[in-house]
């Protein structure tokens, strides 16, 4: 057989489509190694990237939402915090809250006998500061006291108390003996900038 024989025209129909399909899968082969198949791991990276951004930007939109909330929740607790340090004093105050419970036993006619701050008990954002208290007066003194103590415009607990009657001075103003812990809450700052450097 000549070499003329095996030329294109002159094979059978069948084996020139074979011929052209085994072309057009090399052809494709080709074209997907060199071609297709680093375009289609780009692809597959930027679509990774565009889910990782899409993520982001949903996670981001959520806490832009939330901004909102938390900025009145700050302010809220800003607020609320002026109050209680109203109500609680400073440590640099402490000297004038214990002068204002001296006067108060003082203007309730009271005679302190005994005015003994104890050591601080340390808790989150403040200190308890106890007072042993000892005086002597009558019921109606003692009760002015301690209806002074409650309308104070401070914090200040009053507990432990423990009265006994005077027998010897009976007939006059002294009637009895009173001892009691009035506990003031002290502001502490130095714990509160301690607890935000903790976070």
């Amino acid at each position: 057989m000549a070499l003329s024989d095996y030329r294109l025209e002159n094979l059978s129909r069948s084996t020139q489509i074979v011929i052209f399909a085994a072309l057009a899968v090399c052809l494709a082969v080709v074209f997907y190694m060199y071609f297709l198949k680093g375009r289609i791991a780009e692809r597959e990276v930027l679509q990774a990237e565009v889910e990782r951004l899409e993520i982001a930007v949903a996670q981001g939109a959520a806490i832009e939402s939330q901004l909102k909330r938390f900025k009145e929740e700050l302010v809220q607790l800003e607020e609320r915090l002026k109050v209680l340090q109203e109500i609680l004093p400073a440590e640099k105050e402490t000297p004038l809250v214990l002068r204002s419970v001296q006067q108060m036993a003082t203007s309730s006619d009271l005679d302190i006998n005994k005015f003994t701050p104890q050591p601080i008990i340390p808790r989150a954002f403040h200190v308890d500061w106890p007072i042993v208290i000892e005086v002597e007066g009558n019921y109606n003194g003692l009760g002015m006291f301690f209806e002074k103590v409650s309308q104070s415009t401070r914090l200040i607990d009053v507990n432990n108390i423990s009265i006994k009657g005077l027998k010897e001075f009976a007939g006059t103003l002294r009637t009895l003996n009173a001892t009691c812990t009035a506990t003031t809450f002290v502001f502490s700052e130095g714990q509160v900038v301690a607890e935000g450097d903790r976070n």
